[in-house]
């Protein structure tokens, strides 16, 4: 019990704490579109007024996509899962069944025999700082079971794992169940300890968001990604190139300090942005999530003792142009916008029908 109490305290504490890098990172970015459109632009304007109302649309819009996304990543629930349903003898017999979830779609879709994990691209990008995989994934299972082990499940819980009809699994081939949360897990779901709760399509906790990166805020999240790259880096070179290099011509003209050191911080933040973006792009088209590129999925493959898990096989990749539909929507008019447009509900997703069938041939 002191354990409990002592883990919730400090859960507390943290996530009054997390709200510190939101405040920089919120404060931060306003503060560089004050100097740009303060010191930056007008300078821009007297070599130029096409330039200036160019430059300034652009930078503008680029700036009110980027605070929407982070807005949508820090204040929208990521998606959670929802703590086991009481069994019909806790009804008192009422005879009201529930409804199962069907199977997951398993769908025709290109071969993808490709290595499927994130250190094939370059482990640097996954160790930035920016992202801290924090998953405290509590699969229970058979003793000693994977993901963690734990203790073998109740016929109950047995149960109510049975009613999503996930194809991944433990090592053990046993359903995977969050004891913490007292929920199974649907597929692609993970516990994050940080958060203490289990997060839909768990990619990674995200200090600078103060919250997990998830099935609701996955999309958001690659925005918010994708325009803070476009925006430090317009900002960086417009000032460098408008500002910088013409007053150090013009003998008039004083360079402030808090100017220089933002086209400076600009560009420091677009080469890193740059390489942290093209790594979640890569995750993405091959449908696969942070955590799922550090620890592969375990499948339950019929006909096998144990869960069945490959490095090479990703059951959920489906080619790359239905696996950015999966993230980013059906409809590629409103990919550019952070809003809600995911496929699916978070708990069922499609599999590769070609890749399942491979994936049986390991075992036969």
């Amino acid at each position: 019990m002191a354990w409990a109490c002592a883990g919730w305290n400090w859960r507390r504490v943290n996530r009054v704490l997390g709200v510190l890098p939101v405040f920089f990172t919120t404060g931060l970015l306003v503060w560089s579109g004050y100097v740009y459109y303060s010191e930056v632009l007008p300078t821009i304007y007297r070599q130029g007024a096409g330039h200036a109302w160019f430059w300034g649309v652009v930078n503008g819009v680029l700036l009110a996509l980027l605070l929407w996304s982070y807005a949508v990543c820090v204040m929208r629930d990521p998606g959670h899962t929802l703590p086991r349903r009481p069994t019909i003898a806790s009804h008192g017999g009422s005879g009201l069944p529930y409804v199962r979830v069907p199977l997951a779609d398993v769908a025709p879709a290109p071969d993808t025999r490709r290595r499927r994990r994130a250190d094939s691209v370059g482990s640097s990008d996954s160790d930035s700082s920016s992202m801290w995989v924090d998953s405290d994934d509590s699969d229970a299972g058979s003793a000693g079971g994977g993901g963690g082990g734990g203790a073998a499940l109740t016929d109950e819980q047995r149960r109510q794992a049975d009613l999503i009809h996930a194809i991944t699994t433990t090592e053990s081939g046993q359903p995977r169940y969050c004891q913490k949360c007292d929920a199974p897990k649907p597929d692609r779901a993970h516990h994050c300890s940080t958060c203490g709760v289990c997060v839909l399509r768990f990619d990674h906790h995200c200090p600078w968001l103060n919250s997990c990166v998830g099935f609701r805020t996955h999309k958001a999240f690659i925005l918010f990604l994708t325009y803070g790259t476009l925006y430090t880096t317009a900002v960086g070179l417009t000032t460098i190139l408008y500002f910088v290099l013409w007053a150090m011509r013009a003998p008039d003209v004083d360079i402030m300090l808090e100017t220089l050191f933002m086209a400076c911080l600009a560009i420091a933040f677009s080469l890193s942005l740059c390489g942290f973006t093209g790594f979640h792009y890569y995750l993405i088209s091959t449908n696969l999530t942070t955590f799922e590129s550090r620890v592969a999925n375990t499948y339950r493959v019929p006909g096998a003792a144990k869960g069945v898990q490959s490095a090479n096989i990703n059951l959920f990749d489906l080619g790359f142009a239905r696996n950015l539909r999966q993230v980013f929507g059906p409809d590629w008019r409103l990919w550019a916008v952070p809003v809600s447009t995911s496929l699916g509900d978070g708990t069922r997703f499609a599999i590769n029908f070609d890749a399942y069938n491979e994936l049986q041939r390991t075992v036969s």
